[in-house]
């Protein structure tokens, strides 16, 4: 079959839009599949609280709000294939909710395949707990696990594409699955489609840059996008579509009208996010190199990426396992006026004080001051040439992390007092004494391939059409602008409405790396992931000579960090920074370095290049 597949995705996290699905299919309703995305790395635990409160649960019951939303579709001939991971800890639970909604609804008959087998909770407790060698130490840390295998929650095995492969090959229109590697659901409906086998790792490659490309939903059609308030109609934001050919490159899309963008710079903005080593992206079914990928606009809203390489696949599964380890609790207050931030900071030592007085064992605590003065937006317009720089606001967040729920219950009870004890212009006590929470480190180890057997089982809805009555609702998918939304341009930034409305017209003009760069991050284990990509290719040579890893690792000093690679991408202009150890502390507000891109694109620029020795703790790679 030589015709591409085209593939949308509907869901990028356990919490997004349960709209998605049917808003997607209500625009392209001859789409072949839709994936869907629910687990981040401690969804399972979450999940496992869930089971102990009720055996039935353990699995994401947004799914099944999608699958009712989607019954008119199906019952009007709709084809669309499902693909989710939705399944968690209880996939089979998932399909019987989801087969009992297909039923009451009313619809055609349809077939759900169930992918299971990931589980390996009871393998890493025997064997860790009974072998002086311990074959599952923390890839992060080099700890392990035999110490602390009495703590473990969850231990999942990332499957890849095979079992997903097997159900659709049965027949099945709906496919939910425990834990795979999220960008496997859009190999297997690659593999389904065009009958690739192993050896096509070059095609098994490409299809994984497209599924990597999609899996966090609207991210790839200007979600979170360094010039997010360039984006036009965020209000109506896409998900977005992948048309993959037959020799594994695609073409990134999105419905016609919809809100959001694609271009060259959302494209390359996703493909670096949380990637590693470019040179060996891995993933369960093949190991990727992104070294030589080409990025090539071909119509609006239309970025075609071709060239990637695969290698074979690795020779061990990748496991995401979860542990207890302590509570922690996390409280804020508002506190505005003059001096705003030192009375926060002495407010935040009251309550560590205290609770080192009390006789509390603090693990790790924290100390943050945010703010933008909300609460003079109302009066700085009205006072003329009001001057705000003495007057102060920040959010007071204070957190700590403790073994002990007794010590967690103490840290809660000592931070409300100071709406009376602290200083003036402290408020924000409306949601009480802070919430108390459950510590789950994530530990990633490695698994043989011969311990773990995916398994395929199915259900079939029984038809129920003359019980359906509705109709699904098809939108024209025109455009709708708000007025607060701006046209679409080019991905070359143009001057920041953000920046213009700030900055005095006169004030001088210090360059900074986001003048010449984009830059997207998040969490990779206990480090992050910073891909920096050049907004020009004139910006090229200075952004590849002068940010090195050095640095970088300079820049983040203040953060404990263990060390920065530097990964090059010379073909995307883009370099990729991996940041050992700077996520180490769990209590930050951004616990999975969503900032830290924005935070290194205010860097700023020298007149000429200073770059100084790397340090010895600090590996520099080229891809």
């Amino acid at each position: 079959m030589s015709r591409s597949v085209r593939i949308g995705n509907a869901q990028a996290f356990w919490g997004d839009r349960c709209t998605a699905a049917a808003e997607l299919l209500s625009c392209e309703p001859d789409l072949n599949y839709v994936t869907l995305d629910y687990l981040a790395e401690v969804s399972m635990s979450i999940l496992a609280t869930q089971r102990q409160r009720d055996p039935q649960l353990g699995y994401a019951s947004d799914f099944v709000d999608v699958v009712r939303s989607l019954v008119p579709y199906w019952a009007n001939g709709g084809r669309c294939r499902l693909i989710t991971n939705a399944g968690g800890l209880n996939p089979s639970g998932c399909a019987t909710a989801c087969q009992q909604v297909i039923e009451t609804a009313g619809c055609r008959s349809l077939r759900i395949g169930i992918v299971s087998g990931d589980d390996v909770l009871a393998i890493l407790t025997s064997t860790a707990a009974g072998h002086e060698i311990d074959p599952f130490t923390n890839l992060d840390s080099g700890e392990s696990l035999a110490s602390s295998v009495d703590r473990l929650v969850t231990a999942n095995v990332y499957l890849g594409a095979d079992p997903i492969t097997r159900a659709l090959a049965d027949g099945a229109d709906i496919v939910i699955t425990g834990r795979v590697a999220d960008p496997s659901m859009v190999v297997a409906a690659c593999v389904h489609h065009f009958g690739w086998d192993d050896v096509d790792l070059d095609r098994l490659a490409g299809a994984t840059v497209a599924g990597h490309l999609i899996e966090c939903g609207t991210q790839v059609t200007g979600g979170i996008c360094t010039d997010w308030l360039e984006v036009p109609d965020v209000t109506h934001l896409a998900f977005p579509i992948v048309e993959v050919a037959e020799d594994g490159s695609c073409t990134v899309t999105k419905p016609q009208h919809s809100g959001g963008r694609v271009t060259p710079w959302t494209v390359k903005e996703q493909l670096v996010y949380e990637i590693g080593d470019p040179e060996n992206y891995l993933s369960p079914d093949v190991t990727v190199s992104f070294c030589g990928l080409r990025v090539e606009e071909v119509a609006e809203n239309r970025v075609r990426v071709s060239g990637a390489i695969g290698k074979p696949r690795p020779t061990r599964y990748k496991v995401s396992a979860t542990l207890r380890d302590g509570f922690r609790s996390a409280g804020t207050l508002t506190i505005v006026g003059r001096d705003a931030k030192e009375k926060a900071l002495r407010s935040g030592e009251i309550v560590l004080n205290r609770l080192r007085e009390s006789g509390v064992q603090v693990r790790d605590s924290l100390i943050e001051c945010l703010g933008a003065n909300a609460t003079l937006a109302d009066v700085t317009g009205v006072i003329s040439n009001y001057d705000a720089s003495s007057f102060g606001e920040v959010v007071l967040r204070v957190a700590v992390e403790v073994d002990s729920h007794r010590d967690a219950v103490q840290f809660s009870r000592e931070m409300m007092p100071l709406i009376t004890a602290g200083p003036q212009g402290t408020t924000g006590y409306a949601e009480g004494r802070p919430r108390i929470h459950p510590v789950i480190r994530y530990w990633p180890c490695l698994i043989s391939r011969d311990d773990v057997t995916p398994k395929v089982d199915f259900l079939q809805t029984q038809s129920t059409e003359s019980m359906s009555t509705a109709n699904f609702d098809r939108p024209s998918c025109e455009p709708s602008l708000t007025a607060t939304d701006s046209q679409p341009n080019s991905g070359v930034r143009s001057e920041s409405k953000a920046t213009s409305s700030v900055v005095p017209s006169d004030a001088p003009v210090h360059p900074c790396l986001y003048d010449i760069a984009l830059a997207r991050s998040g969490d990779k284990g206990t480090g992050a992931n910073i891909g920096v990509i050049a907004r020009r290719q004139a910006d090229w040579p200075l952004l590849k000579e002068w940010l090195t890893a050095a640095r970088v690792a300079t820049f983040f000093s203040g953060r404990s960090i263990e060390g920065v690679q530097r990964f090059a991408l010379p073909n995307l202009h883009a370099l990729n920074f991996v940041i050992r150890g700077i996520l180490k502390q769990g209590l930050r507000t951004d616990a999975q370095g969503k900032t830290l891109g924005q935070i290194l694109l205010e860097i700023p620029l020298p007149k000429q290049d200073s770059t100084k020795n790397t340090p010895e703790d600090v590996k520099e790679h080229h891809g």
